[in-house]
């Protein structure tokens, strides 16, 4: 009897897992808009002229792996002499793994280490500009940037991101389809929304809570304890802790994003904040994926490798603000990370992922 109750349990234990946590479970909504940008009403915002923002180093396209190469990173570039460089093509996608997905949930504070804060801020960055593109709507300059010796090396790639205006600045949904458990690559779904460059999103999809607004589509508002970033139809990008958030406020402002992962990690002034509201993996070395604000219309997207020693060790949530912070961003937010933190150019990796999955949602600019 005590063997059978218990494979039963289990039984039902891993049915329940099975449907909440890996069956795609569809919204069947579609959602409320909650904002529009047209042409009547939207902000725009100067792109820079061609030339104007540039790196000391040659422009570059992303290399191909099994180039020549004398760095020791994975993902080194090669030279290229044309005003919009484009990776070239790979041989193969990386595999996305189904790992276990780490949630959100059950927050609390963990203290900055300013130790590893000052650490970032005074450390040697070296630099290298492996992107450049210049469209009618956007302008994007990507940099591999590194710092760190041996097994403490840190690499990660920064996206300096020009748009014309706020609607630019995309998201999109896997198979096109609000609800849980819905995931896809982020090629195929880079591909399907005619994405030049894409960032994996915060893994609505895992999760029943929070609240979600999507190009202007809020498909839920449900709060939950977790920190919110909002981008507004202005182009102006602000954080909020779960307890300051007000829902009807804050979309009466006029919400084009919402995303709800966290922690928020500046202060909306460039400095990095005292304590992060996470939880205990969440705060350890990791790759990791954080989109920051400098000024309506130019935003930072930074993807961090990781999990790699000799390449790149990943970085806490304290490394991650300093970042963000050097960067020159005022305010930032930590996305989705670990196997997801992954970075796409013309649908090819630009970043080294640690294996990569398949996800619920993309950041992108359209091409």
């Amino acid at each position: 009897m005590i063997v059978t109750d218990t494979l039963l349990v289990c039984a039902a234990a891993g049915t329940f897992m099975l449907f909440d946590y890996v069956m795609p479970q569809s919204g069947n909504t579609k959602g409320t808009v909650v904002a529009e940008v047209d042409s009547t009403t939207k902000t725009s915002f100067q792109l820079p002229k061609s030339g104007n923002k540039g790196s000391e180093d040659e422009v570059s396209s992303v290399a191909d792996d099994n180039g020549d190469d004398n760095s020791d990173s994975p993902a080194e570039s090669t030279t290229d002499d044309s005003s919009k460089s484009k990776p070239k093509k790979k041989k193969e996608h990386h595999e996305h793994s189904k790992d276990k997905w780490y949630d959100n949930t059950d927050t609390d504070e963990y203290s900055v280490d300013n130790t590893l804060v000052e650490s970032v801020l005074n450390a040697d960055v070296q630099a290298e500009r492996v992107v450049t593109y210049e469209g009618d709507d956007a302008v994007i300059y990507i940099d591999k940037k590194w710092f760190g010796e041996g097994d403490d090396k840190i690499t990660y790639y920064s996206a300096d991101i020009y748009v014309s205006s706020v609607d630019v600045l995309k998201t999109g949904l896997a198979k096109d389809t609000y609800g849980k458990n819905i995931k896809d690559s982020i090629f195929n779904m880079a591909s399907e929304n005619n994405a030049v460059f894409a960032v994996n999103g915060d893994f609505y999809g895992n999760s029943e809570e929070g609240i979600v607004v999507r190009n202007g589509i809020k498909y839920r508002d449900n709060l939950n304890d977790v920190d919110i970033c909002v981008l507004f139809t202005n182009g102006e990008m602000k954080t909020y802790t779960y307890e300051e958030f007000d829902t009807d406020e804050v979309l009466a402002q006029g919400v084009w994003q919402a995303w709800c992962f966290g922690p928020m990690l500046l202060d909306g002034k460039g400095g990095v904040l005292e304590s992060f509201n996470t939880t205990t993996y969440l705060n350890s070395a990791n790759p990791r994926t954080a989109i920051g604000y400098i000024e309506p219309g130019h935003y930072k997207i930074v993807t961090v490798d990781g999990r790699d020693p000799g390449y790149s060790k990943g970085v806490t949530l304290s490394e991650l603000a300093a970042i963000m912070a050097d960067e020159g961003c005022t305010t930032a937010y930590n996305l989705d990370g670990g196997c997801s933190a992954m970075m796409v150019y013309e649908c090819e990796l630009v970043n080294v992922p640690d294996r990569g999955r398949e996800i619920s949602d993309i950041i992108y600019i359209g091409g």
